[in-house]
């Protein structure tokens, strides 16, 4: 796993290295430039456009144009004059040495375009100039490069070549439309030496611990006992239960016990559907039952559910479960999770996407923003929302499901950037709280399971494309 730092202390980080290694700013600028030129050059471009604000992310961008001359060519962009030491003493440099500056930038025949206007300290609306601007750049099928991070999340690039250290900043719903690939350069310092301790990571595809069968004499009982509530919508539990099944389950059980059918009004839907003959139906929660799934196909809050699994947790050894959808945004919610989190080792993850997890922290009461769009757009909104709930239920991990996915457990965020668009369709998120229970059922923890299961539904998701509009449940299935 990557640490992740938000911006204010990847600067403390920098101010750090100064202090405690004797790096200068300028120096550090130096390497942050070369990273870039080497990794520009890795791509031959035959022309290359650098847009310099008035900052230290022009500094970089003057810097990185000094390095390229007689290289490739090149020409920097002074959008305005520069203010910072460190970018004065650049754009002098580049002065001297003849390098071309203008203030009106040609886009026509570029091959590379670098951003280097605004860097992750710019906070408010771009101005209107620079927008103009970015449209026509982004328009172009000139290759791409950001520093540090794209320009107001506007600018749209291909790679984001981060300094130092992974930035929250670059991993909103809105940075991962635009950042393309992200990059992490040194400052001429290892990032070991460079970072501190954190508490945010970055989950990569070797962090998974996926259930593989290493034991060659086993039984379908040593890898427990999944058992899916149905609620009137069935076809969720459905994929719920196939995808547990899918990924190691050693039984997964349909439930459609008739008190849930009295609560949810109309009923289960079951009947109408075809199931595969490998889950098995019961009108009751299973005897040796290691982990339940609630929620998912649940239109509202069912307290005959809830009922169910609290007594099924106050009678089990170490009881599990995945709440899901309508089982979190009900007024009753926050009793039903204060009951399960008083039982002896439970083991309790919660499956929001953000508009759920916008009405749970208010059924909790939560206080400050945590609307859609600032859990979508702050990440450090949504590490926040995190904290209260894990802090709140001490025994609860909560999977916070959007374009990039979160993971909080135990005071710690872990995200999940993996994912492709074509998971935006119906049945992603039931699929995803099959996979997280069947590894419950398995033994794990919640903290490994969650990320585990969140990481691979984000990896299994690219296997149809990243661009996929095809990516049904049943593909997903057979990718598993």
């Amino acid at each position: 796993m990557q640490k992740i730092f938000t911006c204010s202390q990847s600067a403390q980080l920098e101010k750090l290295a100064k202090e405690k290694y004797s790096i200068p700013p300028f120096l550090m600028m130096e390497n942050a430039a070369k990273a870039i030129a080497d990794f520009i050059l890795q791509l031959s471009p035959q022309s290359i456009l650098i847009l310099c604000g008035k900052g230290n992310n022009g500094g970089d961008g003057y810097a990185v144009a000094r390095l390229l001359q007689n290289k490739v060519d090149v020409t920097a962009v002074a959008l305005e004059p520069p203010v910072a030491e460190e970018a004065k003493a650049q754009f002098e440099m580049c002065q001297k040495l003849g390098i071309k500056i203008t203030d009106t930038p040609v886009l026509n025949d570029r091959s590379l375009i670098l951003d280097c206007i605004y860097g992750t300290g710019f906070h408010g609306e771009l101005p209107e100039a620079v927008k103009q601007l970015l449209d026509k750049v982004n328009k172009t099928s000139a290759i791409k490069v950001a520093c540090d991070i794209p320009s107001g999340l506007y600018f749209q690039a291909d790679y984001t070549i981060t300094m130092g250290c992974q930035k929250l900043a670059l991993y909103s719903d809105m940075a991962k439309a635009v950042c393309g690939e992200i990059i992490v350069a040194d400052l001429g310092i290892s990032r070991e030496r460079f970072e501190s301790p954190a508490d945010t990571y970055l989950v990569e595809p070797a962090d998974r611990d996926l259930p593989l069968r290493k034991n060659r004499a086993v039984h379908k009982g040593k890898f427990g006992h999944t058992a899916v509530l149905c609620g009137d919508k069935s076809g969720a539990a459905i994929l719920a239960a196939s995808a547990a099944m899918s990924f190691g389950s050693g039984l997964t059980s349909l439930v459609n016990a008739a008190e849930l059918s009295d609560s949810l009004g109309s009923g289960s839907d079951l009947a109408q559907f075809k199931i595969s003959p490998s889950l098995m139906l019961s009108d009751s929660i299973p005897k040796k039952a290691t982990c339940l799934v609630a929620g998912s196909g649940f239109s509202e809050f069912s307290k005959q559910a809830a009922d169910l699994i609290l007594n099924w947790f106050n009678s089990s050894k170490n009881p599990a479960v995945v709440l899901d959808a309508g089982m979190l945004t009900s007024p009753e919610t926050p009793a039903f999770l204060d009951a399960l989190n008083r039982v002896e080792n439970a083991g309790i993850i919660l499956t929001p996407h953000l508009s759920e997890l916008n009405r749970l922290l208010e059924v909790c009461g939560a206080e400050g923003d945590f609307s859609v769009t600032e859990l979508a757009e702050n990440p450090e909104t949504r590490i926040a929302a995190g904290k209260f709930l894990t802090t709140r239920f001490s025994r609860t991990t909560v999977i916070m499901k959007s374009a990039n996915t979160f993971v909080a457990c135990g005071g710690e965020a872990f995200v999940i950037a993996d994912g492709s668009p074509s998971l935006a369709k119906g049945g992603s998120g039931d699929l995803l709280a099959g996979l997280t229970a069947s590894l419950l059922s398995q033994g794990y923890t919640t903290r490994a399971a969650a990320i585990t299961a969140a990481e691979h539904h984000a990896l299994v998701s690219q296997k149809a494309g990243a661009a996929a509009y095809n990516l049904t449940p049943e593909l997903f299935l057979s990718y598993l």
